[in-house]
């Protein structure tokens, strides 16, 4: 094959290829404004919200999330949240999260307590981790938020808790233990502890 037909193909293939998508996407478009015709405007938002996201337009899809967050969609706050915890914006995850936690969702306690964390607010933290303690996640990043206040035995307790009470999972928990025996010098427990996870 030469030169010029292999690039005739491949004109013809990436035609079809941006034709199949474009389709996918007029598609996805119909779909959602039909959905607001129908009055069922949450879920045409998402639709919307779900169309750019699957196209890389993180900018348009975050327009569409506030909007379905604003009516009070919990998984659109949701997303908004985990987007603003991988960007660093802290202060967003909490606008998008503490209602959610405040309504008794404990799902979301771990992203609310670690965005509080990063912010130093560890005070904070701790009031919002202890609605789900029993999450060998949560105790990671609760022992973190007590030993930054300087509350060492509460440290220890989450983090042996998080070590000793669960097969897997505590990883962080372990290593922080073990960091805290070995600035203590608690040699014997530094010992007893090593190699247990």
């Amino acid at each position: 094959m030469n030169k010029h037909t292999f690039l005739g193909i491949w004109s013809c293939i990436s035609v079809a290829i941006l034709f199949i998508f474009a389709s996918c996407n007029r598609s996805n478009e119909d779909k959602a404004d039909s959905l607001n015709k129908d009055g069922k405007t949450e879920e045409a938002i998402n639709k919307l919200a779900l169309l750019y996201s699957n196209t890389h337009q993180p900018e348009k899809a975050k327009q569409y999330y506030i909007m379905a967050a604003e009516k009070g969609d919990k998984k659109a706050a949701e997303t908004l949240a985990n987007m603003s915890l991988r960007d660093g914006a802290y202060h967003d995850v909490i606008t998008y999260l503490k209602p959610i936690v405040d309504a008794g969702d404990t799902t979301q306690v771990y992203a609310l307590g670690s965005a509080f964390v990063k912010l130093k607010r560890y005070d904070k933290a701790v009031q919002v981790l202890l609605k789900n303690k029993d999450n060998v996640y949560v105790k990671a990043i609760l022992g973190e938020a007590y030993y930054e206040l300087g509350d060492l035995n509460n440290a220890e307790k989450y983090w042996k808790s998080a070590v000793y009470n669960h097969q897997s999972g505590g990883i962080n928990s372990y290593n922080k233990l073990l960091d805290l025996y070995r600035q203590q010098r608690r040699e014997k427990d530094y010992k007893e502890l090593e190699g247990a996870y």
